[in-house]
């Protein structure tokens, strides 16, 4: 994929708040567009309650897929937070993400390794690799 990820700093800065607010546990949640622009992100609970690791429960999954095709969008990607680490997919995201979502998606990840200055990096997994993206920050 070469196309730059549109996203508005509303949902950017939404992405960081929530990775903020759960510290020192994963955040999780979906990413849903419109025409190619991040248009809504959808909170999920972490099952694992976890610090290194997150997962959505499907059924949560299926239902804010629902929530966001009521809203005319389409699911594209996900988002979690890494906080005492880079924003960097670890080897447990790639083999949990790659095959269970699979592409096209993408991976936002947050990384609080520094809580005062949150880095946000987006990711595409496929056949057990990453490949990092470039995203356009839109007004």
């Amino acid at each position: 994929m070469t196309a730059a990820i549109r996203i508005g700093r509303e949902h950017l800065d939404a992405m960081i708040a929530h990775a903020r607010e759960d510290a020192p546990i994963e955040c999780c949640g979906l990413v849903a567009a419109r025409d190619g622009r991040v248009a809504a992100l959808y909170r999920a609970r972490n099952m694992e309650a976890s610090p290194y690791r997150f997962r959505v429960d499907p059924l949560e999954t299926k239902r804010l897929c629902e929530a966001m095709e009521d809203e005319g969008l389409e699911l594209a990607g996900f988002y979690h937070s890494h906080t005492g680490s880079e924003a960097i997919p670890s080897p447990t995201d790639i083999r949990m993400m790659g095959p269970l979502f699979g592409p096209p998606y993408v991976h936002f990840v947050v990384g609080l390794k520094d809580p005062t200055r949150p880095d946000v990096r987006v990711w595409y997994i496929e056949d057990g690799d990453r490949s990092e993206q470039t995203y356009a920050l839109e007004p």
